[in-house]
């Protein structure tokens, strides 16, 4: 298939299920607003975050659908997981301490994972329900 133009892709929202909202609203709060999220919808059946150019929406189902063993921290992918690029290492290292101050212990703590690229800088946490979410900063961020 040919193109005559470039066209790009972003990704605008993700969805993730949670086993317990009210639980869940706390860390994700906490989370994302340290990287300059605000909350745009929130009401009993779930709560919406935007950063006006990326959504994060979570909700709870009567049933969960999936269970998820926490990460052992041993894996070389760990496949059900959200990274967010951030401008810099500075605001990796205010999550890490903006989740200390909530009582959240890392995954894995601020450090630099050249084994991915030259100035890959990240910090990890899993949610209550074992979901990783990444921030993490490169070199040179194309994005920003």
């Amino acid at each position: 298939m040919e193109h005559k133009e470039d066209k790009k892709a972003v990704i605008g929202h993700v969805g993730i299920e949670v086993s317990k909202l009210s639980i869940s609203k706390k860390f994700y709060k906490i989370l994302l607003g340290a990287i300059g999220f605000k909350t745009i919808m929130e009401n009993e059946e779930g709560i919406g975050f935007s950063n006006q150019s990326f959504q994060v929406w979570i909700s709870e189902l009567p049933a969960p659908r999936v269970l998820r063993r926490p990460p052992t921290g041993e894996e070389f992918v760990i496949a059900d997981h959200l990274a967010i690029l951030v401008q810099d290492k500075g605001l990796v290292e205010a999550v890490e301490m903006e989740m200390a101050k909530e009582g959240y212990k890392p995954l894995f703590p601020c450090e630099e994972h050249p084994e991915f690229e030259q100035g890959y800088y990240a910090v990890s946490f899993c949610d209550p329900d074992n979901y990783v979410l990444e921030i993490y900063t490169r070199l040179n961020p194309k994005r920003f």
